[in-house]
């Protein structure tokens, strides 16, 4: 009998920390990219939301980068994140391919890791052999949305521009691919293309430069509103107001005025807010079910919807 109650004893004991680590709150982190963009500003506050609503599930650190293009601030936060041994990473990668060998690290580490927003290369995920679901909408439907809307609005054979966001971006190139399609299947003439990073001043130049080099241009199509917003101030100084119609792409909260004044024709919502609260909620249904990073779900498509003038 003695024997027996020191079996069962120790099996108690081994019990506690499966129990323990069972019951306890898995840690999620959030890696966003520029911070000073009004639209990952709203991806945060949904993140927020979500966490207030089910602060007894897990924990959350929301991080970021102030610049766009800052892969090795990204890095850096991720390393952070393997040290605190957190459960889950959610990224929207700075660049499509190269933040990639930090994100199986990640994984190697245990940890869940899920892509929010921009999509990371699915060439060089097949060449690593790994699977990191994406959690975003389709970049080239929405885009080519926004471009039918506004191209519609010309005269046939129109000169379009386009302002595209970051090299190495997936959604850069989907929402140019989509712009180029509406382009193509209105019969319009794509004029140029110049690259705004994704950033409100280089908007601006890439667009003065596209409107000098084609005066006869009828629209810019942007890759984001930033970029757009630029756009609109380029047209001002040059006095075309009205004369170009514009689109952008994200419908951040500074466009309701002027979408209202016409300054720009259209955008589309990507519902940001959504994105994360979606992300999450795959991370946590993820770790609870415990399952591998391979058997996670690999794509979860979320809305786009056009937002017009």
């Amino acid at each position: 009998m003695r024997r027996r109650e020191l079996l069962l004893a120790s099996l108690a004991l081994l019990a506690v920390p499966w129990r323990a680590a069972a019951a306890a709150q898995p840690a999620v982190t959030m890696v966003l990219k520029s911070l000073k963009n009004p639209f990952f500003e709203l991806m945060t506050a949904g993140a927020r939301k979500h966490y207030a609503q089910h602060r007894a599930e897990y924990r959350l650190t929301l991080d970021g980068v102030p610049e766009e293009s800052d892969v090795a601030g990204q890095v850096k936060i991720i390393e952070t994140s393997i040290a605190r041994r957190d459960q889950i990473l959610i990224i929207t990668p700075a660049d499509s391919r190269a933040i990639i060998p930090a994100l199986i690290k990640a994984i190697q580490s245990g940890m869940l890791v899920i892509n929010l927003d921009n999509k990371l290369d699915d060439r060089a995920l097949a060449g690593h052999g790994v699977n990191i679901p994406f959690v975003g909408p389709s970049n080239f439907n929405g885009a080519r949305a926004v471009g039918d809307y506004v191209l519609r609005a010309l005269k046939p054979r129109s000169k379009v521009g386009v302002i595209e966001g970051l090299p190495g971006s997936i959604n850069a190139k989907a929402r140019s691919d989509g712009y180029r399609e509406a382009i193509a299947n209105a019969g319009m003439s794509l004029a140029g293309i110049a690259w705004g990073d994704w950033e409100r001043d280089k908007g601006h130049a890439a667009a003065t430069a596209l409107l000098r080099q084609t005066p006869d241009l009828a629209a810019l199509l942007c890759g984001n509103d930033n970029m757009a917003i630029g756009a609109a101030q380029a047209l001002s100084e040059l006095k075309r107001d009205g004369k170009v119609l514009i689109g952008g792409y994200d419908n951040i909260p500074e466009m309701a005025a002027l979408l209202a004044a016409k300054r720009i024709y259209a955008t589309a919502d990507q519902h940001p807010a959504l994105q994360a609260e979606q992300a999450i909620r795959l991370g946590l249904e993820s770790f609870n079910k415990r399952l591998t990073q391979s058997e996670m779900q690999s794509i979860v498509r979320t809305p786009v919807d056009l937002v017009k003038s």
